[in-house]
């Protein structure tokens, strides 16, 4: 359904870390699988309605009127032009009338009466609907954003990839059944799940596998967080469907626990950082303390990697420096990489992930000023262009 890059698994700690409220311990990136179901409905569009359509339409509804005559006679219209707005309404698709001159109004008339609006069959619409396959709940529109990507393959090709994260697919006996969509169809909010108002006589049914990237996050207390590309926070309503899951709750347990000190002692003695100390960070989780000189330009990490996380079987670690200055640069470096990201659009939209940035350095919030003071005073026009561009 699309080759969007999948977002990288360290956002989702980040947010878990900063956001959730929660003691993050584990990560697990996995495939979550879907139906992706393609189907053929009629489209409708909204018209307003002719006067004296309006009126007679209400009348063959609410009066109990059938005929042109009676409409004719209770209006005190020429019957000549009841009958050829009925003829109208006929090719509309809002009436149907007997052999014996008996009117009535269609399914489509019914519908159109009932919620004040004409409407007028536009085309044929193809489109796809996605189901989760453990429920069979569908999901929600902002699952259908193009940033999403949906797979058709429980595998991840290395250039949908941002960082070198290895999903692992789960995988569902449930079969598909053709109920799926007519309950979607005939739920009042079926447009809050990609099916408009305006869609009818849902057909030509034709699913298949496909695989949502997600990642699951263990609290301290073993409950399980969702992230997907379809939400900046948690996804609720995968953590919803978690709840009735109970493979998501084998597919953790499934994996040893580690002990944590050990594992990020050695991470460390190999990662040719030099001299680092591990320490518990106020959120619970691990965070190791290098010196300044190991960021920056002339050191082996990135400045906009400092308050980031290391990953390593299923845990992480936070990369932390005490020179608070340091972490004042690597924030701002961090923020103006993000006023380029394409969901960034407005000084709004940067400001929100600035109170994020800012917990998770343990500084104060930077300013869209200080922003440009920074990209100006470092030569970074090019950013400094993104951050003047944003609405």
């Amino acid at each position: 359904m699309g080759h969007t890059i999948i977002y990288p698994a360290i956002r989702a700690v980040e947010h878990a870390v900063t956001r959730s409220g929660a003691h993050p311990v584990r990560i697990f990136p996995v495939l979550w699988p879907l139906w992706q179901v393609e189907v053929t409905a009629d489209l409708y569009e909204e018209q307003a309605y002719e006067v004296i359509d309006r009126y007679l339409i209400r009348a063959i509804a609410d009066g109990g009127l059938t005929t042109a005559g009676e409409l004719s006679t209770f209006f005190g219209l020429d019957r000549s032009l009841v009958e050829r707005c009925l003829h109208f309404l006929a090719i509309m698709g809002h009436v149907s009338t007997t052999g014996d001159g008996i009117v009535r109004l269609t399914d489509l008339g019914i519908r159109s009466h009932r919620e004040g609006v004409r409407y007028a069959l536009r085309r044929e619409s193809r489109r796809k609907l996605l189901f989760e396959r453990f429920t069979g709940q569908p999901l929600p529109r902002s699952h259908y954003d193009g940033s999403v990507s949906i797979l058709d393959i429980p595998t991840v090709s290395k250039e949908m990839l941002a960082d070198g994260t290895r999903f692992r697919p789960m995988f569902a006996l449930t079969p598909f059944t053709g109920k799926l969509i007519t309950d979607l169809a005939a739920r009042p909010d079926r447009a809050a799940y990609n099916v408009p108002v305006q869609l009818t006589e849902v057909r030509d049914v034709r699913p298949q596998e496909a695989y949502l990237p997600t990642y699951l996050i263990e609290t301290i207390k073993g409950t399980l967080l969702a992230y997907t590309a379809a939400n900046r926070e948690r996804d609720s309503f995968l953590e919803g469907v978690l709840n009735q899951v109970p493979e998501a709750r084998a597919r953790v347990e499934a994996e040893s626990r580690l002990d944590e000190r050990s594992l990020w002692r050695e991470w460390l003695a190999d990662s040719g950082y030099g001299h680092g100390t591990l320490v518990r960070a106020a959120h619970g989780g691990w965070r190791v303390v290098l010196p300044a000189r190991i960021y920056g330009s002339g050191g082996k990490i990135p400045l906009s990697r400092v308050g980031s996380f290391q990953l390593r079987k299923n845990h992480f670690l936070q990369l932390w420096c005490q020179d608070e200055r340091l972490r004042v640069r690597a924030a701002h470096e961090r923020a103006l990489g993000m006023a380029r990201q394409r969901e960034v659009r407005t000084r709004w939209d940067l400001e929100q992930r600035l109170t994020d940035l800012a917990a998770q350095l343990d500084i104060e919030i930077p300013t869209i000023a200080s922003l440009r003071t920074y990209a100006q005073q470092n030569g970074l026009r090019d950013r400094l262009a993104h951050l003047d561009a944003l609405e």
